[in-house]
């Protein structure tokens, strides 16, 4: 089973989150890859963070939409870090393993797909994203948008209410109908019923987040492919032989 940094390795509660320090430290850990997660800043730069503000994750405040990445590289993301562009963390760690981007917002696909293909990355990384809010009270990127990047690996994301409103065989026809490779659920909404559907359609299922070492090592006997978590070495160490 493979262990995927969430938003890097902050810890949890997390701090530092989505920063290359994060990513660097994730797969120093032995991590297969990291998560993170974009959206457009105010001058349309593509940047990395979750939330809609940097209010939480930074010691400034207000909207990234509203900022500018001059204006967002001034604060700090968590130990000295600023909020990464995209494109850099794809230079520094894109080679080192699997880099799953979490679409935030519609639009940014044909960017993204020429930053990956512009580092000939299309073997290390996966695209993913909800097919309704998340979290973030303003996010809107939706399955569709999967289909814009075409051959890329994709992967729908999957809350508990995802899965109430259209069931574990609807979940399995929206990976076909967009394209994707892959689901990414919550560990409240993986059944027997939805890995055993995955498993006869050959559609892995990976599961967040998990941070408990024991649960690692209960997901693993499940036969997961894939955990993420932002513990990730603690996992690691023991999932070890």
């Amino acid at each position: 089973m493979r262990v995927f940094g969430h938003r890097g390795s902050p810890g949890f509660p997390r701090f530092g989150e989505n920063t290359l320090t994060s990513f660097r430290k994730a797969l120093d850990a032995g991590a297969a890859g990291i998560e993170l997660d974009v959206r457009r800043c105010g001058d349309g730069t593509i940047v990395v963070i979750h939330d809609a503000t940097i209010d939480r994750t930074t010691n400034g405040a207000g909207p990234v939409s509203g900022l500018s990445y001059a204006q967002l590289s001034r604060f700090d993301a968590g130990h000295g870090d600023s909020i990464p562009r995209l494109d850099a963390v794809l230079d520094d760690v894109g080679p080192r393993g699997i880099t799953n981007i979490e679409l935030k917002e519609f639009g940014m696909a044909t960017e993204i797909v020429r930053l990956i293909v512009g580092r000939k990355l299309e073997d290390r990384v996966i695209v993913s994203a909800f097919d309704e809010p998340d979290n973030a009270a303003d996010s809107n990127a939706k399955w569709v948008e999967l289909e814009q990047f075409g051959s890329l690996p994709t992967a729908l994301l999957c809350k508990k209410s995802t899965l109430e409103r259209i069931g574990c065989e609807g979940l399995i026809d929206a990976v076909h109908q967009h394209g994707a490779n892959a689901i990414h659920a919550a560990a409240n909404c993986v059944t027997s019923e939805l890995l055993d559907l995955g498993q006869r359609h050959g559609i892995p299922v990976r599961v967040w987040t998990i941070n408990n070492p024991s649960e690692a090592l209960r997901w693993r006997d499940l036969g997961i492919e894939a955990i993420f978590s932002d513990s990730p070495a603690a996992c690691l160490a023991a999932l070890a032989p």
